[in-house]
């Protein structure tokens, strides 16, 4: 029993269904989702594929995977969504639509398959690979959000590659259109578009290169190897090579001798800048040992003093990281190489320069016991918080932070820096009596002011712990060492006041343990004023002190001077006191730099923070604040404490010095480097700000500016850096008001309102004036003034806000409607719009108390600049973000009162910008996206209130007309991209339903007839059908999943636009007449491929045609408007269908059954059906190129129907460019020219003008035929068909000469026919043939079903190669080879078959030349040019056959054809018209014969009569006469002798006495031509063929010895006895009997019959044929499917049908001359038919009486294998039979004499043939054929006769039989729809009851297309595999 599932309803199919195995079966395939309806109970469910919803039935329960899933709308229409992550649901439906594109990348194989190809497939699994990983449920929320983000930009990337739509996306994934205002969603539109320009979909991460510029690298030392010995300090820092400095601190990790790795590996380099990107930056590595002065390996000394001694240094460049602009995924390897310095420590501090220089002199490379240190880089962006948030692997594993050399670009908030970096830079020492230089160690310590040291304070290096001392590396024996040591002093604040650092001096001896202490200097950290140390280099001097003396109070040395800086300040000696003395022969030098946001080195600024010390100086000092760089300002962060302290001092006294002095260092934070710093601001204000009083002077000051801008030019600058700060002015004014009522219970309010309310005043009376020179102050206010809504909203604890929302939103109000609007710059309307921007954007336009202040003043102002064309971009901007807003908050109340306002105030200003506006461009889609907007915003009551509104029809019918012009233009215009679909089909729907609600205005106000408007209905019917026509709406042109998303969402609009048309037009009544114009409007809608929409309108013409009927009396509007519209729209724009001309004929056939102009009607229908059966076969041919054939004969179809039956001149005319557009690429000349004329012809020569067309200016009839006289006349030229040229030529000289008397032009026009009569006397042009094709069965196109075309060929074109091109238009249909005419059953079957057959001109001789003398090359074009009827013959034999003479009873069944028009014409064939049957005597076949024997050998011989020819060569004089006189092949006149000049002919047919009489005369007349011949061969003939005129003289003495006196041509004549037919005897001595099997050498074309007459039954028939170039065949088409004609054993080689299997090669066609012959052989014992190969050097023709036998070389038979072998069906080439190389040298080396006197052997046996020597004997080799099996009935019969398709020459080398796992199987092969690895599990038994619904018979295996066999599929992703069989469900 069936029932519907409950919580079974979404399943994923786990293995293939086939469901033809079970009733109402549903077959699936591995990867499918099914939607579950019903289940049985018994293992059966019944549902559908999601790939076909429509398609349903049932399947078993264990072949899906059921899933959970969200049921929407339960029941009949209920929808199943799978409960899945979003993104992960996207992967999977994108994965799917990509299939299908993707495979057709790899069909197409153009120009882009491998780039398209191969970079898809790897998205594609990049995205499984991601969907795996989100759906595995182990990651971490900002792992997910990572995934989701690259996923994303991959789908964005991949969709845009392959020309899919754009995904709007908000954080990533889809935007909901129901919850995204039609604003936002143009927005998200704009935002994926830049997001997807990113390359292989990988979101850019370097935009927050831009929007937070700062970067950092993370550098990590992944190992160390190291033979130094001792312990090791690495140091590791960032060097600019470019200007030569250090830009970072160091890294220092350390490693131990028997440590394997460093102690700290791992660094980060921070606050990275974009100038620092840009510079040359390299790794530094220094090296430095730690351990004994000189070092021994050896050595067992032990040491207890440990020195720090240089031993190395290598570098690493990172350039092209930094540059790199693509995320970094992965960390790049570096290897740095360390060079040491053991030999040469002295270059130690600049080897690293030395390296990257490459000065290789300056390395010592040789002694190098370091390898090298490994390292890992990568780059990183962002601030450290959102680093930590990205990367918490990184930092949880430890990591060290290593700061850049002075602040960053952008500092960060919280970034509070307190670091002093000093650089031992260098020293000079004095020798001090020795002869080697000193040991010198500084060792550094740092004292506070009162003396005492300061522990931990010395950062040698980033990963090592703080130190108290610094020792520095010593250098051996140097005098002049320069250490450039880096060290950090990290010291509190509040201890830098008087500190200093002490360098002491140490020598250390290499014998001596003690480092003895000899000298010392000293450093201030800051100076007496209170500045810090500056930075730069400075000199220390150098004191001199005991050995090891220790230092007592440092007092002592502190009143010396330290360096040059003190010489004037300090009040010790220059040159020291009593306890120490300066050495002026030592000098030390280090460098200082201070990075510190509370050390201030700025004088003035120390001043400042110090004003209580000189209060009279504050005035001073606060303005020089003003002219402190930006960067010492921001450092100091006491600054504005210090301001309001003073401000707190004396507010009157100094209120506006500190007012200044605020706004200077407001606008500072404001700078782009510094505004980050704002949140330390914002928090100083919030927590610290304590002036309690500083609201009063800062609102006066700012009131001031603001009545100062409007009087004073000069302080304009002044007023425009206070409004710049206005944000921060009115939170320090905010905030202190806070703290004052706080203090004081909120006392004074109302004098701060008051207060407050004067300063806004001030400010509205500034920006009503016009005045240029406060211009750039009115927009600095404008700008900022949106920022201090917040602050005056900020609410009193949890009481009420400093200001209420109304009376802010009346500070905006009157702010904005006093700007000034006339006479004022555009720069004041754009900050005015955006000040309103702002506002709508904050919290005033969220509530709907200020909102209602505020809106109609907004709108006013949009609407003036709409108005005026002013500002148009910020005008959407803020109609777009109020409406935007409005429909958010819809969804939370109502906003109708908003929305009445915006559509009564802006919505016919805004489809009036929308019409005067370029039609695409940003700005036309902001302005649709607002009015899409605005009418979804509206409601009845709105459109209801809008009619309400006009008071007159007039304004009304002027506002509908313009909103319908608006809707047309926007589903006309692309106003929007092609791929924002979303975009499109929201607006769509909008529009749909604005119409439906404009379309109950025109019924209730333009419909009654004293109402009624014409031009308002016309634009409604043209919108509709412009709406219905659109790209967006024609859902069968998208992919299925685009598809049904599109239905889902919004259904099919075309069938509600498609009834809302219906209801208004049956609304119409009598007045639908008015609107017979719009017929070809409807036609289109007609023609839109959906049925239900095709069964509404169709009916429509019936009503115009009723309409037009009574008004008329007939319907010829209707019907011309119906027949152009279809010629466009099927013809030339590929609409309508099959089903369409259907519905038509049947629909309107039914509503004129009851007509009284029934017949009438149903002749339109009728003549109308046809057309579209013409227009549709013309649309299909069209669209190939490669079908020539098909195109032009469907051409000719549509003129004959437009010139015949429509007498449609226009749409005739256009079909004639077009032939004439098909036949020039074609090189069909001829026939393009006779197009032309055609058209031609219909011109007069008349000035009456012309319209332009396809081809032609406007112009007159005259311009016009005389411009297609001279096109005609040039075709003509190249087509070589100068006979019809010549007219037109003469018809234009007489036009120029006695009508436009332009001589000019008639000379050029009598040259060009003058030539056209040389070309015609002296050029020989080449005989073409002629063929018939016939075409039977119904399923040929209409004009060529069962019909018979007559063909012009090309030069040197023949019946294979005709056949060959039909065929490849035709590639299903069969070769017609029986020799009878196909019976009515094979002409109505469904079934192709074409046969081509030569036929015969019968030319007729024009009447100029009746009974005249013409030249044989002007009679010659006649022969086979303007002739209409032709002839072609099949032998036969009635009565007995004479097997020694087969002239006797040889007849001929003749067909005559008549064409309808003569050949050439304006195609290459025309239909057969007239077919009629005769049959022949072989008396008249005899008179033919002769007759064009003799023509042929007169035409030889006047040829060579000529001047011209008599120096040339005459071997085709010579074969000519030797083909006559010594007539082997036919046996000449003797045979006619025999059958016809016997007594016994004359007395069995005594009515042929005139026919004998005539064959009498031809015989002698061919003895007169003979006779001339030969005498003519006498005179032309050289030496070496003097013989064969002997020879040639003896014979035709002796034919004309049988010749009477009397004129009977049978005296003493006597008659041979000939031989057996088949059977030859050689005479002795000659060479030996022939074998049936030799092939000729000419390539000519025979048949082969058996020696032995066999049953007909049990008769193999064979057939043998070659082709040569150059050979010509007259009696046959010499192709694959033709039957020859002349052959009399025609009837006794049909081929009969197999039964069993056919073996076929695989090449059979072309064969090249010397190449290969081909034997078809059937046999019946083997039920076989075979297709070999041979050859044809190994063969040669032996001539015989009448037939043709076939030997080898040798003369042997050959043995032929006809064991066929059985092959592979995926085997390639055929087997050729090789020759040998002794026949080829045999068959090179015979003279002519030897191959004349062997070809001229008399087979009849009246003669001895001449001694031929003999040959030497020659083995065939003639290995077995490869043979393709093929077991399809289908193909049989066809195979017998057809060519096998020519495989390309690198495939025939193959040789394997193995089949190849990517093609496709040949015909008759199947392959399952999907393979897969493991069985299915076994079926349930089938369901006992019948599924509530009736399913559709399933999918069968599909016979794959042979042609593309060659083609591999492509790789597919692997389908999930199930390793568990689902278990089977119990019986039913």
């Amino acid at each position: 029993m069936w029932r519907p599932t409950t919580d079974k309803k979404f399943g994923v199919v786990i293995y293939n269904f086939n469901g033809s195995s079970v009733k109402h079966g549903l077959s699936l395939e591995i990867g499918e989702t099914v939607q579950i309806l019903e289940e049985d109970g018994q293992g059966w469910l019944r549902g559908f594929s999601t790939r076909n919803k429509n398609h349903k039935g049932v399947f078993p329960s264990s072949y899906v995977h059921l899933k959970k899933c969200k049921v929407d709308n339960k029941g009949q229409y209920e929808t199943v969504t799978p409960v899945e992550d979003n993104i992960a649901l996207e992967i999977t439906s994108v994965l799917r639509e990509w299939g299908a594109i993707w495979k057709k990348f790899y069909l197409g194989k153009d120009d882009r398959f491998e780039r398209h190809y191969i970079t898809i497939r790897k998205v594609m699994l990049e995205l499984i690979d991601i969907r795996r990983q989100i759906m595995s449920g182990d990651r971490t929320q900002e792992q997910l959000t990572e995934l989701k983000r690259i996923a994303a930009g991959k789908i964005d990337w991949g969709n845009s590659q392959m020309g899919l739509d754009l995904v709007p996306r908000m954080e990533c994934e889809i935007a909901d259109v129901d919850k995204t205002s039609v604003v936002e969603l143009f927005k998200l539109h704009f935002q994926s578009r830049e997001d997807t320009r990113s390359t292989r979909g990988i979101l850019r991460k370097n935009k927050k290169r831009e929007s937070v510029p700062i970067h950092h690298l993370h550098c990590m030392v992944e190992k160390f190897e190291s033979n130094v010995g001792e312990d090791v300090e690495i140091f590791l820092s960032l060097y600019d090579a470019k200007e030569g400095i250090f830009i970072s601190e160091r890294f220092m990790t350390r490693k131990s001798k028997t440590e394997t790795k460093p102690s700290s590996h791992s660094a980060l380099y921070t606050d990275l800048g974009q100038a620092d990107l840009a510079r040359d930056l390299y790794v530094v590595v220094h090296v430095v040992r730690v351990g004994r002065m000189l070092f021994k390996e050896n050595e067992k000394k032990k040491s207890d003093q440990v020195y720090r001694r240089p031993y190395g240094c290598g570098v690493a460049s990172i350039n092209d990281i930094l540059s790199a602009n693509i995320e970094q995924t992965d960390d790049i390897g570096q290897y740095v190489k360390i060079f040491n310095c053991v030999s040469s420590e002295h270059d130690f501090p600049s080897l690293h320069e030395n390296i990257i220089k490459k000065q290789t002199s300056k390395l010592n490379v040789s002694n190098s016991q370091i390898h090298g240190i490994p390292l890992s880089v990568k780059m990183l962006h962002g601030d450290m918080n959102q680093l930590r948030k990205e990367n918490p692997l990184l930092f949880s594993r430890g990591i060290n932070i290593v700061r850049k050399l002075g602040f960053a670009d952008v500092i960060m908030p919280g970034d509070a820096r307190n670091d002093v970096y000093i650089t031992i830079d260098r020293g000079e020492f004095e020798k001090g009596g020795k002869t080697a230089g000193k040991n010198v160690e500084v060792c550094m310590k740092v004292y506070d002011m009162e003396g005492k040291q300061i522990m931990d304070c010395i950062s040698v290096g980033e990963g090592m712990p703080l130190k108290t001392d610094f020792q520095s590396v010593i250098y051996y024996h140097s005098n002049q060492p320069k250490w450039n040591e880096t060290v950090k002093l990290v010291i509190p604040p509040e201890k830098c006041q008087g500190s200093h650092v002490r360098f002491e001096f140490r020598h250390c001896s290499n014998r001596d343990a003690q480092k003895k202490l000899y000298a010392f200097g000293f450093m201030h950290l800051t100076r007496a004023d209170g500045a810090t140390i500056a930075d730069g280099t400075h000199e220390v001097f150098v004191y001199k002190c005991e050995e090891n003396h220790r230092f007592g109070s440092t007092h002592i040395y502190l009143k010396l001077p330290s360096g040059p800086a003190d010489m004037m300040t300090a009040p010790g000696s220059v040159m020291g006191n009593n306890s120490y003395q300066r050495n002026l022969k030592e000098n030390f030098f280090i460098t200082t730099r201070v990075c510190s946001t509370k050390l201030p080195q700025n004088l003035d600024l120390v001043a400042l923070l110090r004003w209580k010390d000189h209060p009279e100086r504050i005035h001073h000092s606060l303005n020089k604040l003003t002219k402190i760089r930006g960067e010492d300002i921001v450092k100091c962060q006491d600054i504005i404490d210090t301001l309001f302290n003073i401000l707190d001092e004396d507010t009157e006294a100094y209120g506006k010095p500190v007012f200044q002095a605020l706004v200077y260092v407001i606008g500072i934070l404001s700078d782009r480097r510094y505004q980050n710093l704002q949140t330390d601001l914002d928090t100083y204000i919030e927590k610290h700000f304590a002036g309690t009083l500083a609201h009063k002077p800062l609102m006066s000051n700012l009131k001031l500016c603001a009545e100062e801008a409007v009087h004073y030019a000069d302080k304009q600058e002044h007023v425009k850096r206070a409004f710049r700060a206005i944000p921060y002015l009115f939170k320090f004014i905010i905030q202190s008001r806070l703290l004052y009522a706080r203090a004081t219970k909120a006392k004074e309010e109302s004098v701060f309102k008051e207060s407050l309310k004067c300063l806004f005043n001030a400010m509205n009376n500034m920006v009503q004036f016009g005045g240029d020179f406060m211009l750039q102050s009115q927009i600095m206010l404008l700008n900022n003034f949106s920022s201090t809504y917040d602050c005056l909203l900020h609410e009193i604890g949890s009481g009420p806000t400093v200001c209420t929302l109304k009376e802010v939103a009346t500070y905006v109000k009157n702010l904005i409607d006093c700007v000034a609007r006339e006479n004022v710059s555009s720069e004041l309307h754009s900050a005015k719009l955006r000040c309103i921007l702002d506002t709508v954007n904050s919290r005033l336009f969220e509530e709907r108390e200020s909102r209602s202040i505020l809106l109609s003043v907004f709108l006013n102002h949009v609407r003036m600049h709409l108005v005026l064309k002013q500002e148009l971009k910020l005008c959407g901007e803020v109609l777009g973000d109020m409406l935007s807003s409005l429909q958010t908050m819809s969804r939370k109340h109502s906003v109708n009162g908003e929305v009445q306002l915006i559509v009564q105030t802006l919505l016919d200003n805004l489809l009036q910008t929308l019409l005067t506006i370029p039609r695409q461009g940003e700005l036309t889609g902001q302005f649709v996206a607002c009015l899409t907007c605005t009418l979804k915003l509206m409601r009845e009551e709105h459109f209801r209130n809008l009619l309400n509104s006009f008071s007159d029809r007039k304004p009304l019918k002027e506002f509908i007309t313009r909103i319908f012009i608006v809707f047309r233009e926007l589903v006309k215009q692309d106003v929007f991209p092609q791929d924002w679909m979303v975009m499109r089909m929201v607006t769509n729907d909008v529009i749909l339903s604005a119409i439906q609600y404009f379309s109950q205005i025109l019924t209730s106000h333009f419909l009654l007839k004293e109402k009624f408007d014409n031009q308002l209905w016309s634009s409604f019917f043209n919108l509709s059908v412009s709406f219905l026509t659109q790209p967006s709406l024609q859902l069968e042109t998208f992919s299925e999943v685009k598809r049904n998303k599109i239905k889902d969402q919004y259904g099919d609009m075309r069938v509600l636009m498609g009834h809302e048309i219906e209801s208004m037009w049956h609304n119409l009544g009598d007045l639908r007449v008015s609107f017979l114009s719009l017929m070809g409007a409807f036609v289109e809608v007609t023609l839109v491929p959906e049925t239900e929409l095709r069964r509404t309108t169709l009916p429509f013409f019936f009503d115009m045609m009723q309409c037009e009927q009574k008004l008329k009396g007939n319907f010829r509007q209707v019907e011309s408007e119906i027949i152009d519209k279809l010629d466009l729209l099927v013809g030339a724009m590929n609409k309508g269908d099959e089903e369409y001309r259907t519905l038509f004929y049947s629909i309107l056939t039914e509503r004129l059954q009851n007509q009284p102009w029934k017949a009438t009607g149903l002749s339109f229908v009728s003549t109308v059906a046809r057309l579209l059966d013409t227009l549709l076969d013309y649309r299909s041919v069209m669209t190939r190129d490669d079908e020539k054939f098909k195109q032009m004969s469907c051409t000719m179809n549509i003129l004959k129907f437009y010139k015949d039956e429509l007498k449609k001149e226009d749409m005739y005319k256009r079909y004639i460019y077009k032939l004439h557009d098909l036949h020039v690429p074609e090189k069909n000349y001829t026939e393009a020219a006779f197009t032309l004329r055609t058209l031609a012809h219909s011109l007069q020569w008349s000035n009456k003008p012309l319209r332009e067309d396809e081809e032609f200016p406007r112009q007159t009839e005259w311009q016009r035929k005389e411009a297609l006289y001279q096109k005609i006349i040039d075709l003509f030229d190249k087509g070589q068909t100068w006979e019809q040229g010549i007219p037109l030529c003469k018809e234009l000289a007489m036009q120029y000469e006695s009508k436009a008397f332009d001589y000019a032009k008639l000379g050029k026009i009598l040259r060009k026919q003058a030539d056209f009569y040389e070309q015609i006397q002296n050029n020989t042009r080449m005989e073409t043939d002629f063929f018939r094709i016939s075409f039977y069965g119904l399923d040929f196109p209409t004009f060529l079903r069962n019909k018979s075309l007559v063909m012009r060929a090309r030069v040197f074109e023949r019946g294979d190669g005709i056949l060959q091109m039909i065929q490849t238009e035709f590639p299903a249909a069969l070769v017609w080879t029986q020799h009878q005419q196909p019976d009515e059953e094979v002409l109505q079957s469904h079934v192709q078959y074409i046969e081509v057959r030569k036929v015969n001109p019968i030319p007729e001789e024009p009447e100029l030349f009746h009974d005249k003398t013409v030249p044989e090359k002007i009679l010659k074009y006649y022969e086979t040019n303007d002739v209409k009827k032709f002839y072609f013959d099949r032998p036969f034999h009635r009565g007995d056959k004479d097997p020694n003479n087969e002239f006797k009873s040889l007849w001929l069944d003749r067909t005559r054809l008549t064409i309808s028009s003569t050949i050439p014409g304006i195609l290459r064939w025309f239909e057969v018209v007239h077919t009629e049957k005769v049959e022949v005597s072989p008396l008249e076949h005899a008179i033919e014969t002769m007759q064009k024997k003799n023509k042929e050998l007169s035409c030889t011989i006047a040829t060579y009569t000529s001047e011209e020819y008599k120096n040339t060569s005459i071997n085709p004089l010579s074969m000519c006469l030797n083909g006559v006189i010594d007539a082997a092949v036919m046996g000449g006149i003797k045979k006619y002798q025999e059958a016809f000049f016997v007594p016994e002919y004359a007395a069995s047919h005594p009515r042929d006495g005139i026919l004998l009489d005539r064959l009498k005369k031809h015989i002698l007349e061919q003895v007169d031509i003979l006779d001339k011949g030969l005498r003519l061969h006498g005179e032309l003939a050289p030496p070496d063929v003097k013989p064969l005129q002997a020879k040639l003289e003896n014979m035709f003495a002796s034919m004309k010895n049988t010749i009477s006196a009397q004129g009977s041509p049978i005296a003493g004549h006597k008659t041979s006895t000939g031989n057996k037919l088949n059977q030859v005897v050689p005479p002795p001595g000659t060479i030996p009997p022939p074998s049936p099997f030799t092939p000729p050498d000419d390539g000519t074309t025979f048949k082969l019959s058996l020696q032995e007459p066999m049953e007909p039954s049990r008769r193999p028939v064979s057939t043998i044929s070659t082709a040569s170039t150059g050979s010509s065949d007259s009696t046959s088409s010499s192709g694959v499917g033709t039957i020859p004609e002349g052959d009399e054993d025609a009837d006794e080689l049909e081929t009969p049908t197999p039964e069993g299997p056919v073996w076929v090669p695989r090449e059979a066609s072309p064969i090249l001359p010397g190449n290969v012959g081909t034997i078809t052989t059937y046999d019946n014992n083997s039920n076989s038919t075979l297709l070999m190969h041979l050859p044809s050097a190994n063969f040669h023709k032996i001539s015989t009486s009448s037939k043709t036998k076939i030997y080898t070389k040798d003369g042997s038979l050959p043995k032929v294998p006809y064991r066929p072998r059985q092959m592979s069906r995926m085997s390639s080439e055929p087997a050729l039979l090789q020759s040998s190389p002794t026949m080829s040298r045999a068959s090179s080396n015979e003279s002519f004499e030897e191959n004349t006197a062997r070809r001229s052997w008399d087979g009849s046996g009246t003669g001895q043939a001449p001694r031929i020597p003999p040959r030497p004997s020659v083995r065939l080799s003639m290995p077995e054929p490869r043979m393709t099996h093929l077991s399809s009935q289908s193909f049989r019969e066809d195979l017998l006769q057809r060519k096998a398709p020519d495989i390309p020459q690198k495939k025939r080398n193959r040789r394997s039989n193995s089949v190849s796992p990517t093609r496709l199987a040949e015909p008759g092969a199947f392959l399952p729809a999907t393979q897969l690895g493991e069985p299915a599990p076994p079926l349930p038994p089938k369901p006992s009851g019948k599924p509530n619904g009736v399913g559709v018979p399933s999918r069968q295996s599909v016979l794959l297309p042979a042609q593309h066999a060659s083609k591999p599929l492509p790789p597919t992703p692997a389908a999930p595999q199930v390793r568990k069989p689902p278990p089977e469900l119990p019986p039913s």
